[in-house]
């Protein structure tokens, strides 16, 4: 009897599968069918938010921009009725179709200054649902899609610094860019946020270009953030791509280096330990090529630099006031050291002669006997004395590497001619063949060229009857010879290569006391030079069989003056794009062509160019994050140099776009005396902290690509974007 009740229940269970069957047989059916009219809707968006875009960089006009669009979304969607449109040629427009599906089409326009101007495109309409409607559900759904196009008329400029991180926008908190500090940061480029830009304390900064962030709405409300004039905007814009450069070219030679190893000239190649320079470390040359830091770096003492100089750095300033006519004093700025009177001083290849009385440091010119200038001499010309330059660049941070050098006259050389009895003018370069590609290399090929500092000051050396001329050098960091060039009579030139030192020691830097000297005229070098482990080269002998200047053969172009006040040393020699012979022989404004000619320098990353003795710091990702990978806390002067080779990369540390693992390791760079970094820093993965102090040049001259970054304006800051650095060019593109 129970078992007759139950039969008839699985027809009341079938029945009501069926419904919840059917009803998930309908969500199938009706939402693939919303999904792939939706497909369809959002193809339609993007075309229309990219005609309006191409229609504006053609026309710069709004209505027709979003007629444009109209059109264009009207076509795709097969609506064979024209749009009947509101505002077009404002900010805000409306198009509606008068079909069926009750197709409706916004666009939405925002100026964003040199970011572009951006073209947003909604679109939507009803579709009738089938199964589902039978089960209750409304006849239709609501289908909508989103675009957004932008068009950017003009390129943007070099990025000085470019943060990568999205940190401040959409709820991901903290920062992408911050200023703290309590001095002013001066950044040349723009300055480039994938997040937003905040400020702290008394801090201030001053761009040369444009600023753009993604988050908050500018003008942003970052206070003490100024502009130069004319110079750029401040403005919301777009996500900046990582760049994704790629790795140097591994040098997988082993090498060590310690603050207790004191050989002077480092090698290019794999570090596996930190070197950790701290405290009152010396001098340190470095060889061109890339250095593989696998455990980090920390540059916290001494002195580093791949900087080629001359022995006797001379003192230079420069004018203060155009000069013409007669003159019988020279307007300079004020003197590091004194002018000796009845010297030479020369201004624009014109040789003056200095008073007996000379002029005194500090003094702001200096007494001449009456001459006639020729044609006109500008302001800011460079004045070049016989004294020796007060801030040396190799004594930089107390190092006490400055060389110097001797000309004195010698008895008879037993056996070969004497050489004319005179005066005679003597100045000295110091020149190092570089390699490229190879471990090491002594003469001109494809991968060796030859690096000639500018030329020393000018020491005047006396000859008489039965003598010759012997010259000594003590030694510079990084020099394998010097170069002799003497002048008849006088230092007014011109000067003739009269023959090459060689520079056979190797050069320690653990006592360096003595390693220049002050010697009167004519007189001899010392004959012990124990206490200075640079050594000295020579002394050279030059006779009546060696002794034939070759006036075609002339020194470099000399250095220009500091840039600011002391302990600065001299400028190289410039401009960057100066066409030879004229311009940097050595150091970073140095050029040569595959062929190895020296040519002049393009402005921005050339194939086929080469600069010697640039190098590149590598960090890879993986390593001990202790106590960082770049580690410069400001007790070291660092002056280094990238060149074309490198794509003027000085730091690369990978990211998310390179081979894992990325490095994430925080970075600090603390500006000190003389410390300029003359290259890119990619760090696309990892923080930096900037902190200022560092008077010469830039800090950072060629920018900054980072995750993060913290610009602390406790002292001198400066970022100079690299010309060659990613810029975004005039374009169309959708950024959603």
């Amino acid at each position: 009897m129970a078992r007759f009740a139950q039969r008839g229940q699985a027809i009341v269970l079938i029945a009501l599968m069926l419904v919840v069957l059917f009803g998930f047989l309908g969500l199938a059916l009706d939402s693939g069918r919303a999904y792939l009219d939706r497909r369809d809707l959002q193809a339609s968006v993007d075309a229309a938010a990219l005609s309006a875009a191409y229609k504006y960089m053609n026309t710069s006009d709004y209505a027709q921009s979003e007629q444009a669009a109209a059109a264009l979304y009207s076509n795709n969607e097969r609506l064979y009725t024209a749009p009947s449109c509101a505002g077009l040629g404002t900010l805000a427009a409306t198009c509606m179709f008068g079909d069926p599906s009750g197709h409706v089409l916004t666009l939405a326009v925002a100026d964003h200054s040199i970011a572009g101007t951006s073209f947003t495109a909604t679109g939507s309409h009803s579709i009738p649902v089938a199964i589902m409607q039978v089960l209750g559900a409304t006849p239709t759904i609501r289908v909508s899609a989103t675009a957004t196009a932008v068009a950017r008329h003009a390129g943007t400029g070099p990025a000085g610094i470019q943060t990568l991180s999205p940190n401040g926008c959409g709820g991901n908190g903290s920062f992408s860019l911050r200023i703290t500090g309590t001095e002013n940061t001066t950044m040349v480029g723009d300055v480039w946020s994938n997040g937003s830009i905040v400020q702290n304390g008394s801090a201030t900064a001053t761009v040369t270009g444009n600023v753009v962030d993604i988050c908050p709405t500018i003008p942003p409300p970052i206070s003490g953030i100024t502009i130069t004039p004319g110079s750029g905007v401040a403005t919301n814009g777009w996500t900046m791509p990582d760049p994704g450069f790629g790795a140097p070219p591994t040098n997988a030679a082993s090498q060590s280096w310690n603050a207790s190893d004191y050989n002077v000239v480092r090698s290019a190649g794999t570090y596996s330990a930190d070197p950790h320079l701290t405290g009152s470390t010396g001098c340190y040359f470095l060889a061109g090529g890339v250095y593989t830091f696998q455990s980090g770096l920390t540059l916290n003492g001494g002195l580093v630099a791949n900087e080629l100089r001359p022995p006797d750095e001379p003192a230079l300033t420069a004018t203060t006031a155009p000069m013409s006519g007669t003159i019988s004093a020279i307007p300079v700025k004020a003197l590091s050291v004194a002018v000796p009177g009845s010297t030479t001083v020369t201004v624009s290849s014109q040789a003056f002669t200095a008073t007996s009385a000379g002029a005194a440091s500090g003094a702001t010119s200096v007494p001449v006997t009456t001459q006639a200038v020729s044609g006109t001499i500008p302001t800011g010309s460079t004045v070049t004395t016989t004294a020796r330059a007060a801030n040396q660049f190799w004594d930089a941070n107390g190092v006490g590497c400055g060389g110097s050098f001797q000309p004195y006259p010698w008895g008879a050389d037993a056996g070969n001619p004497q050489i004319a009895a005179a005066t005679y003018g003597v100045e000295v370069t110091a020149t190092r063949w570089e390699a490229y590609g190879v471990p090491s290399c002594g003469g001109p090929s494809p991968t060796c060229f030859l690096r000639e500092s500018a030329p020393s000051m000018c020491r005047l050396v006396d000859i008489g009857a039965n003598q010759f001329l012997r010259v000594w050098v003590s030694n510079v960091p990084g020099a394998m010879a010097y170069n002799v060039y003497i002048s008849d009579g006088s230092c007014t030139g011109p000067f003739g290569l009269v023959g090459a030192i060689n520079n056979t020691s190797t050069e320690a830097n653990r006592t360096v006391s003595a390693c220049a000297p002050s010697l009167a005229r004519n007189q001899a070098p010392p004959n012990s030079f124990g206490n200075c482990q640079l050594g000295a080269s020579g002394p050279h002998n030059f006779n009546g069989s060696n002794f034939a200047p070759d006036y075609s053969m002339n020194p470099p172009d000399g250095e220009a003056p500091p840039v600011g006040p002391a302990p600065l040393p001299n400028s190289d020699p410039g401009p960057l794009t100066a066409a030879p012979p004229a311009g940097d022989a050595a150091n970073e404004n140095y050029c040569v062509n595959s062929a190895g000619t020296r040519v002049a320098c393009p402005a921005t990353v050339t194939a086929g160019y080469i600069t010697p003795g640039a190098i590149v710091f590598a960090i890879p990702g993986g390593g001990s994050c202790t106590p960082g990978a770049l580690s410069m806390s400001g007790g070291g002067d660092v002056y280094i140099f990238s060149g074309q080779q490198y794509r003027h990369l000085l730091l690369y540390e990978p990211g998310p776009e390179q081979a894992p693992p990325p490095n994430t390791c925080a970075n600090s760079v603390a500006g000190h005396g003389v410390t300029s970094l003359l290259g890119i820093f990619y760090m696309p993965a990892a923080s930096v902290t900037i902190t200022g102090s560092s008077g010469y040049l830039s800090t950072i001259a060629g920018g900054v690509i980072c995750w993060t970054a913290t610009i602390n304006g406790n002292g001198s800051v400066s970022i100079v974007g690299d010309p060659s650095l990613g810029t975004w060019p005039p374009a169309v593109h959708l950024t959603q």
